[in-house]
Formats: structure tokens, sequence, C-alpha cells
């Protein structure tokens, strides 16, 4: 778990830029991703630049449907929007 080496607007910026995420305002960012045109996973991230706790770290993981493994991937960039999308059409059935 990679928690400590990312702030929240770090995970905001990439899920925006690498999985094309579009961000509600209000107390917290919310967003969805679109498989297909349809909804399929959405993510809440707090506001500001601070560090992630370990149990925000893992639900935003959980949020996205993937492992924290996988969402480290995500975050470092091993895990590309089209093999994300592999990984959640396995997952959704």
């Amino acid at each position: 778990m990679k928690n400590a080496s990312f702030h929240t607007l770090d995970v905001k910026r990439i899920c925006e830029n690498k999985l094309g995420i579009r961000f509600n305002k209000g107390k917290e960012f919310n967003g969805w991703f679109l498989l297909c045109g349809k909804k399929v996973a959405r993510i809440t991230i707090p506001k500001g630049r601070k560090p992630i706790p370990k149990k925000t770290y893992k639900s935003m993981a959980m949020q996205l449907k993937l492992s924290v493994k996988e969402f480290d991937d995500l975050l470092e960039c091993p895990i590309d929007k089209e093999k994300y999308e592999e990984i959640l059409k396995s997952r959704i059935k």
C-alpha cells in the first residue's frame, strides 16, 4: 500500500487524466467511470492536498473495483485505461 506516496489531488489528477473521470464539486470530489456509456465505478476523493489515510486509500481502491495493489499500479502508471477496462469487464458480470 503506497498511500503515503500520494496526496488527494494526485489521485484526482490521475483519475481525470488517465481514466477520463469528471468530478462534481461539493464537500468532496465525486466522479464516475463510464464503461460502454454506463456508470460502473464511482470514486469519492476528499478535498485538499493532504496525505491519504490507509483506510481511505483502500476505500478508493474498492470504489474503483481494484485491489490495493492494482490501485497502486494505476497511480504509478503500469495500468492504463485499456487495462483498467479489461479488469472491470472481468469483474462485472
